[in-house]
């Protein structure tokens, strides 16, 4: 499961010499679904090898 981090916390999640395992699961905080969208999207996502713009457009059907 992917985890939405506030920018500020950022650096200390992605810091490798971190390891106070307490500090970093007080980062797991669930995120405020009126501050997410959900939108369909190309299947173009289900491949690694397609990195271009298409893959987040909204799709309309």
């Amino acid at each position: 499961m992917p985890v939405i981090l506030h920018e500020k916390d950022e650096g200390i999640w992605l810091d490798p010499q971190l390891s106070d395992t307490e500090r970093l699961s007080k980062l797991l905080k669930p995120y405020p679904s009126d501050h997410m969208r959900a939108y369909k999207v190309s299947t173009l996502v289900n491949s690694p090898k397609n990195d271009t713009p298409e893959c987040i457009e909204p799709k309309d059907d």
